[in-house]
């Protein structure tokens, strides 16, 4: 019975998944909040679908999502955008990202010493901080994506999110290891963060250059050719598993790697590649749809697993209070050389979607051992829904004009 319900509620949300792209386009209102919903009627109030087995799957599942979204958010990518954006993209994800994990640990400590949060220590603060200090790149590729913004608006944001969720994948992870291995310091962490950064960044590069060479091959070969895409999908998964196996991140690795694939004609002189090697477009459309697929699920599946307790729903909303009112000082000292418009600055400002890496980085403290974590998990979900609710929101109003 479970497995016939299942499959009805997988029917259901790709239908609502394809009727909210298309209400998307015509009213600018995301479908996000419409799958939240169906998740949260199909799991914790029917009951159809128990949390502990999505629960074991979670982590899986998000590796897939990461990188499926990742690399479709690569290759729409300018290459040359890229690099005349990385400057003010660092700058904002980095200054948002310490903002926000200071005034989120700020706000859980005020709430500790107020004797509203019991038996919690500044490490839990801490790692909540860290856990969701940046926006989702789940959230915020697709969405950017689909309503159409100004190039360069949306490459800033793409960017930016996608180095956010490794910085908070990086340091919680680091500050968990900090409580595990004692003597873990500053410099340690901020080596880890570059060496992050830099082996993804690099083994996307030269993987995704090998792969166009091997594309050509295959494009004579009509047998292998005409599974290009399954192919590619392979390079992707062993990229992917690679990277994190050699401790850099994964998530930048599958960006750089759409990138390199997605920029094919336009490194042909660059890199003195031969003219005939270029990425299928099949490849491009069917990842679209592949990626559709996830962030549909990426949506329900918080639906889901959300759980309701209204102490820690008070926690969550003084949270993301502490979150909306950072996001426009970070973006206006993270933007100070670029000329924004008002309009774009207000759509900059609303998007603060946190997304399921902050959802399984929840877990992840209390499965370390660490005392006074098992209330994460609560805490996170309810800023998950809050955040994307707001977001979905702010991008109704400031985008249902079109194009900024």
């Amino acid at each position: 019975m479970m497995i016939i319900s299942l499959l009805a509620f997988m029917a259901i949300v790709i239908f609502l998944g394809v009727f909210g792209e298309f209400v998307f386009a015509k009213t600018k209102i995301p479908d996000a909040l419409w799958l939240i919903a169906i998740g949260f009627l199909a799991g914790p109030v029917l009951g159809l679908v128990p949390q502990d087995a999505l629960w074991a799957i979670a982590p899986f599942f998000s590796a897939i999502a990461l990188m499926v979204i990742m690399f479709e958010g690569g290759l729409h990518l300018n290459i040359y955008d890229v690099i005349k954006n990385a400057p003010t993209s660092f700058l904002l994800a980095i200054v948002g990202f310490a903002l926000n994990s200071a005034l989120i640990a700020l706000l859980l400590q005020s709430l500790s010493f107020a004797g509203y949060l019991e038996n919690w220590s500044l490490l839990n603060s801490v790692l909540l901080g860290t856990i969701l200090g940046g926006s989702s790149s789940l959230v915020v590729l697709p969405l950017v994506r689909a309503a159409r913004l100004n190039k360069k608006i949306s490459n800033i944001l793409t960017l930016e999110s996608s180095i956010t969720d490794v910085l908070a994948v990086v340091l919680t992870i680091a500050v968990i290891q900090s409580v595990i291995v004692p003597g873990t310091g500053v410099q340690e962490i901020l080596h880890s963060i570059s060496a992050n950064f830099s082996i993804g960044a690099i083994l996307g590069i030269i993987v995704g250059i090998i792969w166009l060479y091997v594309l050509k091959f295959f494009k004579n070969k009509s047998a292998l050719y005409q599974h290009n895409y399954m192919l590619t999908f392979a390079c992707l998964l062993m990229l992917y598993a690679f990277t994190d196996f050699v401790q850099g991140s994964a998530a930048i690795a599958a960006l750089a790697f759409g990138i390199i694939l997605g920029n094919a004609s336009e490194l042909k002189s660059m890199l003195k590649l031969e003219k005939n090697i270029s990425l299928d477009k099949r490849v491009i459309e069917f990842n679209s749809q592949v990626s559709f697929f996830v962030k549909t699920f990426f949506f329900a599946l918080i639906g889901l697993l959300f759980f309701v307790d209204l102490k820690l729903v008070i926690v969550s909303l003084v949270i993301v209070a502490g979150i909306a009112a950072a996001r426009p000082i970070g973006v206006k000292i993270g933007t100070f050389r670029e000329k924004l418009s008002k309009k774009q600055v207000s759509v900059i400002n609303g998007l603060i979607p946190r997304g399921l890496a902050a959802a399984v980085l929840a877990i992840l403290p209390a499965s370390a051992g660490i005392e006074g974590t098992e209330s994460f998990a609560g805490i996170v979900f309810t800023v998950i829904i809050a955040t994307i609710a707001i977001t979905t929101v702010i991008f109704y109003l400031r985008t249902r004009q079109g194009k900024k």
